[in-house]
């Protein structure tokens, strides 16, 4: 008697293989999902991050202190109204500014986008806020004390 040698797979076999298959192709589409939300998130962020950017460009073209000043809100399209604030100080570089920007969003469920915060802080080189009576007496001592180390530093120089 010769014994038949079998030609093809094992039932076995053929179910690990078709287990492994199904497997690998669940986590195969799950990376699909996963990388598709990824980059729509990405893709929102960015979108929210220009329009951030554009409503700081919009409120610091006003160059008037008092209107910067007492803050207001900035109609958006895609954000919903834009209600901000800031607090301005000087620094001691004559004329340049410290400004923080506070921007408080509503959001847009149509566009999908959440309220939210975002705060800025910059420094400005704004030399007509200078005259402005919050800053005029600051910025004439800070004139005279940049005088003194003037004429200090030339005294030091003219004794060498």
């Amino acid at each position: 008697m010769k014994l038949k040698k079998s030609s093809g797979f094992m039932l076995i076999e053929v179910l690990i293989a078709l287990a492994l298959f199904g497997i690998s192709a669940v986590y195969i589409v799950e990376g699909a999902f996963v990388a598709s939300r990824t980059i729509r998130i990405m893709k929102d962020t960015r979108e929210l991050e220009q329009d951030l950017l554009w409503a700081r460009s919009e409120i610091f073209r006003e160059i008037d202190y008092e209107k910067l000043k007492d803050g207001g809100d900035l109609p958006t399209v895609s954000m919903g109204e834009i209600q901000w604030e800031t607090e301005i100080e000087m620094t001691n570089v004559l004329d340049l500014y410290r400004v923080r920007l506070s921007l408080e969003y509503d959001g847009n469920d149509d566009l999908g986008v959440e309220a939210g915060e975002r705060e800025y802080i910059m420094l400005m080189l704004r030399p007509t806020w200078g005259s402005n009576s919050d800053f005029s007496t600051d910025r004439q001592r800070l004139l005279e004390d940049k005088r003194e180390k003037i004429e200090e530093m030339e005294e030091e120089r003219n004794r060498l």
